[in-house]
């Protein structure tokens, strides 16, 4: 299996089964009969293997978000031939981002914001106030829900802040930014 082709055909069904939850790549038979049924000293059990140790090694750099560079150290490091090392690196630079987001896409489970509208009206009279004119803003926030198990239903949430509550609220995001900041370095 040190052949390019044969090894990243591999990683490709590697990719499709594990991530992309191919109905056509269910087992590794598949991959056999698929990409090597011409190479007969390559039993099932050397596929198995191999792809199990990709499989390691790929799904550690994925759920860490591993970076680049970081994936070759550690491909450097392992047992891997040369001409597999350069193959399961260039998948990674490849493959990176669209793992990523596979995972990132099944593993949410909270309603995520898909749009932010606001427009500013003025006040000019409530039931204590005959006369008002004051501006307010009314944001409405239109949520998405991630979760594939309840139905795709996406809520509206309408709400109305005077300048006062406006001024908090960004206190509040500015303090959430922040943080994220802080621990993204």
């Amino acid at each position: 299996m040190d052949q390019p082709k044969y090894f990243s055909s591999l990683l490709g069904f590697l990719l499709k089964r594990e991530y992309e939850k191919d109905e056509d790549c269910k087992s590794l038979e598949t991959l056999k009969e698929m990409v090597f049924s011409e190479q007969n000293d390559i039993t099932l059990e050397v596929i198995e293997f191999t792809y199990n140790k990709c499989f390691e090694i790929i799904q550690k750099a994925s759920y860490s978000d591993m970076q680049i560079s970081t994936f070759e150290n550690i491909v450097k490091d392992s047992d891997f031939t040369s001409i597999q090392q350069e193959c399961l690196n260039k998948f990674w630079k490849v493959n990176k981002k669209k793992i990523h987001e596979i995972i990132y896409k099944t593993t949410r489970f909270n309603n995520s914001l898909q749009k932010i509208s606001w427009r500013i009206d003025v006040k000019t009279k409530s039931k204590e106030i005959s006369e008002i004119n004051e501006p307010v803003s009314i944001v409405e926030l239109k949520l998405k829900n991630n979760n594939t198990n309840i139905n795709n239903k996406n809520d509206l949430i309408r709400f109305e802040m005077d300048k006062n509550q406006l001024e908090e609220t960004l206190q509040q995001i500015n303090s959430i930014q922040k943080h994220l900041q802080s621990k993204s370095l």
